[in-house]
């Protein structure tokens, strides 16, 4: 019987220490670490985790929102567990996942956090609308037309590299092969490499 610990940041700049801290405080036999957003459903060393272990182990996070990002997600992991007779303890909530009580507590507290998560993204969304209708520009600021011209002038005459127009002018490389072929556009003569 192995207790396995699990401890996940979002990103490569955030610190594992406190959750292996916490972690170690349990005594976990194993502790695997993932620098890996939740958002993703891919985590390389959780699903090496979920393939090591075995019936009669257990497996401890620190929060429930290290497993998984939605309700669904991290049911499905509580039963894939419950029916492989593998127990998950979660440390913030005291409860161990997998017992019939522990997951109607989950269920409840991971379809609470989606629904924040739904509502910050209804709010961003109408901030966005709001903004449109005042007029606001939103996205990536244009180029103006005259660099654009410039850079495709430059291009054609064939003296320079796209790095170097780039640059020159400002005009990134995409949206100078965009423009090229959108205009079918051919050089003059070709002396430098693309």
């Amino acid at each position: 019987m192995t207790i396995y610990g699990y401890a996940r940041v979002s990103t490569k700049d955030q610190n594992l220490e406190t959750q292996l801290q916490q972690l170690q405080a349990r005594k976990c036999d194993v502790i695997i670490e993932e620098k890996m957003t939740g958002a993703t459903f891919k985590r390389p060393k959780l699903e090496q985790l979920l393939k090591d272990v075995n019936e009669g182990d257990t497996i401890i996070v620190t929060r429930v929102d290290r497993l998984g990002r939605n309700t669904q997600q991290l049911l499905q992991l509580v039963e894939d567990l419950q029916q492989h007779n593998i127990s998950l303890y979660i440390i913030e909530l005291g409860i161990e996942a997998t017992h019939r009580n522990g997951k109607l507590f989950l269920t409840i507290l991971s379809a609470l956090a989606e629904n924040e998560r739904e509502l910050l993204a209804e709010k961003r969304t109408a901030g966005l609308e709001n903004a449109k209708a005042k007029g606001v520009k939103l996205g990536r600021k244009g180029i103006a037309k005259g660099k654009l011209e410039h850079a495709l002038t430059l291009w054609k005459q064939g003296d320079m590299t796209i790095k170097k127009i780039e640059e020159s002018t400002g005009v990134g490389k995409s949206i100078l092969y965009r423009e090229i072929q959108k205009r079918g556009l051919k050089r003059e003569e070709i002396q430098g490499a693309i």
